[in-house]
């Protein structure tokens, strides 16, 4: 009995960190509401599992002002616990808040329940990671302006 109340204790704290590796639809809305609200105009990515912190926080990357790259390390709380900007001549590059919320109810359409990061490649390609309802790994390509997926993997 006890060897299987020790087996099933390892096996749950082994899941345990799969359950939290990847943010709710409403997280990723969150996301874009917080980057929105900073000031980010074009959005590069949205990473809802953040490798360094282990408290659902989430990283937001994009433009702001035209000339600002930055990026938001965020607390579940949606404090901004971390902030680093560069200045880049070749101006803002990726979606805007609501191409992205576009990207997510997309994801959301064809059987994504949690997303893990949402970015934009340099050769506009969006890519949307996460989960479907079972659980199963989940990746969902995009070109920029369209809503239609171009590979469901």
């Amino acid at each position: 009995m006890k060897m299987i109340i020790a087996t099933t204790l390892a096996i749950g704290l082994a899941a345990a960190p799969l359950v939290h590796a990847s943010g709710t639809i409403d997280d990723a809305r969150r996301a874009v509401q917080i980057g929105t609200d900073y000031g980010i105009s074009h959005f590069h990515s949205i990473e809802l599992e953040d490798d360094h912190h282990d408290d659902d926080s989430m990283e937001i990357e994009g433009w702001v002002d035209g000339q600002w790259y930055v990026e938001l390390d965020v607390s579940s709380d949606g404090s901004i616990r971390k902030e680093e900007r560069r200045k880049r001549k070749d101006g803002p590059q990726g979606m805007s808040s609501a191409d992205t919320l576009g990207y997510i109810e997309a994801s959301v359409n064809h059987g994504m329940s949690r997303i893990e990061e949402i970015q934009i490649k340099g050769n506009g390609k969006i890519e949307v990671e996460g989960n479907n309802a079972d659980g199963r790994e989940l990746e969902i390509d995009f070109r920029t302006g369209s809503m239609k997926p171009v590979k469901v993997d």
